[in-house]
């Protein structure tokens, strides 16, 4: 990676949340410094954070962890009681901001609206009251299959007033997918939408929840949001807005105690079931969005996700710790022209914006036209997958007009949060990390756990536990040592390839997206980085194929830019051309041209199910594919190359 692209200016480095709070506990030297004392005393670290993070406790706790369970089992926060919704609306509406906007909202046909602190917090009171109503206590679990938009926002907030367990399900699911969650679950209610609308389609998510209840018994009650069910439909429960129940107070509960349980999207078994908790969520992602997005009252955040993934909840809660604002957005953000992203962020005057790697690459690729980085945006975000360098710079300089720090996070659902991020205060190159996170004491090992030379991947792993780790896995105790400590006993194994260069670090993708072609390991991004350079490129996936010969062959698959051919020439070029840039070891066996590639909703392209298709494999889970016609056109192209 070249150079530094970015450096703070005097803004951050002294009027920045992580400058005020090194000055206030007389730590010297800045980020680096502090990330040190934050992994050498823990204790130290993680008592002052919470309290200026604004963590409400009712009673304090007895001491800041209980790591004698070892890492996989700490306790964090023992003996204390609190309710995140205290610290998240409660605080806010105390000090007098209950007229401040909490949530703003647009769905794609333009119908928009905003949701104050005062309002949050009485509307989900009074939709904790309902869920009371149906039955729902302390542990109870809550499904939740909605789009982005209020009823999520106050949905979230709803089941932790009372003690109950959100599990938020991607708004894409189909039915199968659902009941699969929900058996696992086993929850007392489902709240779904009527319907989601993306680029002018209407998605029945009714149907589809009610289809998924027929295999899952456990559910005991199903509440529609309106459009909603009419009076003549099946028998379920309507979601009455603010006025459908008693207010419910808010329920004192232990630190541990669960309010999150939300499903990874595995490539294999069934999905897993991370565990998050009142007191260890709030802690670290109030952490990151202080110190590392440097979240202030007066911000409005929108974060390109769904409710169904990490970054829903860890926004919605790390935003109204800070006293900020959420921008919630139903559809798509190229619908009904290129312009709606730019008139979204002009609009909302988002002032920090975050999406997947992959979403700079598409836009990148289709060239949509924009007017300029919007004038209140101060912060870029990203999460999800590595950056290619053409794709980062693309974002810094055509979206953030070169004025924006780009802060990269790397973590996960079962992270809680993040190991690894940017900071406002430390100066950028493209693609890289300042390294871990406060509080994470994360390390590069190699597959003998030592940590490899400076500039060599390894595996990210971290040595002491953080109170956003999930609490084991859904009644999948062994599992959970089986996924993440048995590999490397007394670490936490991400999975991810990493690698430090001097101060920084970056990512390379995860170790079962390396691709090893005679015994040399290479990262796809490496290969898609390159590929994209030629002109006649919009988008790229590189994958490693089996070979008798050599273990894995590289093939690369790539979408044509707009009004550009792609024919047999040109992916003979692009062959030369990474053999030129990689080496000749790393020539792609085959480059194949596609209409497009399986993606995600939020961009993320699915290199697994490529592989599936040309190995002829069972492409196993496809919940979270958005464009299931993309399979199609992969194995037209695939059928079509000679002597496969």
């Amino acid at each position: 990676m070249s150079g530094y692209a970015w450096y703070p200016a005097r803004e951050h480095t002294e009027h920045s949340n992580i400058a005020a709070f090194c000055r206030e506990h007389g730590v010297e030297g800045g980020y680096r410094a502090l990330q040190a004392r934050s992994v050498a005393d823990p204790e130290w670290f993680w008592e002052r954070a919470v309290r200026d993070i604004g963590i409400v406790w009712h009673v304090p706790p007895r001491r800041v962890r209980d790591d004698t369970g070892g890492i996989a089992f700490t306790r964090w926060f023992p003996g204390g009681r609190t309710n995140l919704v205290d610290s998240c609306l409660g605080r806010q509406v105390r000090q007098g901001r209950g007229g401040a906007p909490a949530l703003r909202w647009e769905r794609e046909d333009g119908t928009r609206g905003v949701l104050t602190y005062g309002e949050a917090a009485t509307q989900s009171a009074r939709m904790a009251g309902r869920l009371r109503e149906l039955g729902v206590t302390v542990g109870d679990r809550v499904a939740a299959y909605l789009p982005p938009g209020p009823e999520a926002f106050v949905l979230l907030f709803a089941c932790a007033r009372i003690g109950a367990v959100l599990v938020p399900l991607f708004s894409g699911f189909g039915a199968e997918a659902i009941a699969v969650r929900l058996a696992d679950a086993e929850p007392r209610v489902l709240v779904t939408a009527t319907a989601s609308v993306r680029h002018g389609r209407r998605h029945d998510m009714e149907s589809a929840a009610r289809t998924a209840l027929e295999k899952a018994s456990c559910v005991r009650h199903l509440v529609v949001v309106p459009e909603t069910a009419s009076a003549s439909g099946p028998p379920g429960t309507t979601w009455q807005g603010p006025a459908a129940a008693e207010p419910a107070g808010t329920v004192s509960l232990a630190a541990d105690t669960p309010f999150l349980l939300l499903h990874t999207s595995g490539t294999t078994g069934r999905p897993k079931g991370a565990v998050h908790t009142h007191g260890g969520f709030p802690a670290q992602v109030g952490s990151e969005t202080r110190y590392n997005l440097d979240l202030r009252p007066d911000d409005v955040v929108w974060w390109v996700t769904d409710p169904g993934w990490i970054m829903f909840p860890l926004v919605a809660v790390g935003a109204t710790l800070a006293g900020a604002c959420v921008l919630a957005y139903e559809g798509a953000i190229d619908h009904p022209g290129p312009t709606r992203l730019w008139r979204l962020l002009d609009d909302h005057e988002v002032t920090v914006f975050g999406s997947s790697p992959s979403l700079s690459r598409m836009l990148r690729g289709r060239d949509l036209p924009h007017p300029g980085a919007p004038g209140r945006l101060r912060i870029l975000g990203s999460t999800g997958e590595p950056w290619t360098e053409e794709a980062w710079h693309w974002y810094f300089a055509e979206f953030g007009g070169k004025r924006c720090p780009v802060i990269n996070i790397c973590g996960g659902t079962e992270v809680g949060g993040s190991l690894l991020a940017s900071a406002p205060t430390l100066p950028q190159s493209p693609c890289g990390f300042a390294g871990p996170c406060l509080g994470i004491d994360a390390a590069v090992a190699d597959a003998s756990g030592a940590e490899p030379p400076e500039g060599q991947a390894g595996e990210l792993v971290v040595r002491q536990s953080w109170p956003g780790m999930t609490r084991g896995l859904w009644r999948a105790r062994e599992r959970f040592t089986q996924a993440y400590f048995d590999r490397r006993p007394g670490r936490w194994a991400h999975g991810d390839l990493v690698s430090r260069t001097g101060e920084e670090w970056f990512v390379h993708g995860r170790l079962d997206d390396v691709i090893k072609v005679a015994g040399k390991r290479l990262g796809p991004t490496e290969v898609e980085e390159t590929v994209l350079g030629d002109p006649a490129v919009g988008e790229a996936a590189a994958v490693g194929i089996p070979h008798p010969v050599k273990g894995e062959a590289l093939w690369c698959f790539a979408v044509p830019a707009a009004d550009r051919p792609l024919g047999a020439a040109e992916c003979e070029l692009i062959r030369a051309r990474v053999a030129d840039a990689l080496g000749s070891a790393f020539r792609p066996s085959r480059v194949i041209a596609v209409r497009q590639l399986p993606r995600t909703r939020n961009g993320k392209v699915m290199r697994r199910l490529i592989r599936d298709v040309v190995t002829g494999e069972e492409p196993g889970d496809l919940s979270t594919l958005v464009n299931p016609e993309s399979l199609d056109a992969l194995r037209t192209a695939v059928q079509q190359i000679p002597d496969h």
